[in-house]
């Protein structure tokens, strides 16, 4: 498929338009000037033509436009935050909305606003999300030593329209640092809308980090998003994405490891119905002295939704003995569904443990839906019972109990009630 690149840009964006939004904010002069930066970067982007492996099969050209009056609009806060345990808050964690704590800390928001990174064709809307993000935007920073042992959660809703809903999410955890975060994302139908969150994550040297994003937007959005995640030396860093919402999903995954003894594993649900269409992109760069990253994701699609994922991995020349995997696991419960998994490796060293990837894309086995039938189940509820277990292997790799009921709840038009679906199995 040949994708042609917009002739006109997704989004009016000036700069009277980029000041406006800014000074109707109330923010503080050096982050208008931070925007300001990003709308060059905008204006001087080059959008995807389609000859770039990533956006080959995903097309642009009914994406839905904006006005400049829906992006200087700053009514209906959307974001609701969950409690903060208050011995992290006495030790300095800080979690809250961005705009509050550029205000309040500008030094460190300063310190750590994402830079021009992440996969290099998804440029031109992660300049958009740094140059007119509003509501939704998170900024999450946890201290150096801090071990934060309930998870940090925020649900970010958005009532029906057709504004775009542009946010960005910055999570630092600093040396030897523990934390769980779980980002919800919903949003009412009301017409074609544009939805482009960026996300940014930075593992300090020893940190723990965990980050669980549930997108559940309206069948009339589409979401373009970029999420770059960064780890430094020994380190361990798992996010778990859950796609089940939206009408058309891009995104963009790239983890770059900066250090020696890093892991990270990527994880993805997708269930997927009706005509949606899931396209996901990722790129692990693998570096430093016996480094792990690996990636799973898993996709269950009814009637004539499609899944394509197109994932690199790149082992840099300046690693050694690092290991690293990608698998891409299809289960297609309609024959109108469809997946195309396209795994790629970069091996730039002959010094590797490891690197490999695997991907599928099959019917569901019915001998394994009769044996289930078998026992009295109908086969709309036997169907539900063994996507659950296909999504498990990801479910499981989940530790809180909390966090994996809220992963299941997101699933529940899919795969049906879990508690029910067991007690009669």
């Amino acid at each position: 498929m040949t994708v042609l690149a917009p002739t006109q840009p997704l989004v009016p964006l000036d700069r009277e338009t980029v000041e406006r939004l800014s000074v109707g904010r109330g923010e503080p002069d050096w982050l208008r000037e931070h925007r300001l930066r990003a709308l060059d970067r905008y204006e001087r982007a080059e959008w995807p033509s389609g000859q770039e492996e990533e956006w080959r099969r995903f097309t642009l050209k009914d994406l839905p436009h904006a006005r400049i009056a829906d992006l200087i609009d700053t009514k209906h806060p959307p974001s609701e935050y969950g409690s903060v345990p208050l011995t992290a808050s006495r030790h300095g964690l800080i979690f809250d909305r961005m705009l509050t704590v550029a205000k309040d800390q500008p030094e460190l928001v300063k310190r750590w606003l994402p830079s021009d990174e992440g996969i290099r064709s998804h440029r031109p809307f992660r300049a958009l999300a740094d140059a007119a993000f509003a509501h939704g935007s998170t900024f999450l920073y946890v201290p150096a030593g801090l071990q934060v042992e309930l998870p940090l959660e925020v649900h970010k809703r958005w009532t029906a329209g057709t504004e775009p809903i542009i946010f960005r999410t910055i999570i630092v955890a600093e040396a030897n640092s523990t934390v769980t975060v779980v980002e919800e994302l919903s949003s009412e139908s009301g017409g074609p809308r544009l939805a482009v969150p960026a996300l940014e994550v930075h593992a300090g040297p020893g940190a723990r980090v965990r980050y669980v994003g549930i997108h559940r937007f309206a069948e009339d959005v589409w979401e373009i998003g970029q999420q770059n995640v960064i780890s430094a030396r020994d380190s361990f860093l798992s996010s778990f994405n859950v796609l089940v919402g939206s009408g058309r999903t891009k995104l963009g995954v790239q983890s770059d490891i900066r250090g020696d003894g890093a892991e990270v594993k990527l994880y993805g649900l997708v269930a997927a119905a009706d005509s949606q269409r899931i396209d996901v992109n990722s790129l692990q760069i693998v570096d430093g002295k016996a480094s792990q990253s690996d990636l799973l994701y898993l996709s269950a699609l009814y009637d004539s939704a499609k899944a394509v994922y197109y994932g690199i991995i790149r082992v840099q020349p300046t690693s050694s003995g690092t290991g690293s995997y990608q698998e891409c696991r299809n289960m297609l419960l309609s024959d109108k569904a469809g997946a195309d998994p396209i795994p790629a490796l970069e091996i730039l060293t002959s010094d590797v443990a490891r690197c490999g990837h695997g991907a599928t894309a099959g019917a569901i086995d019915e001998e394994e839906l009769f044996y289930v039938m078998s026992r009295g189940m109908p086969r709309l509820e036997a169907e539900q019972l063994l996507v659950r277990g296909f999504f498990n292997r990801v479910v499981a790799a989940i530790p809180e109990p909390q966090v994996r009921a809220k992963v299941l709840a997101a699933l529940e038009p899919r795969i049906g009630r879990v508690a029910e679906l067991e007690a009669a199995a």
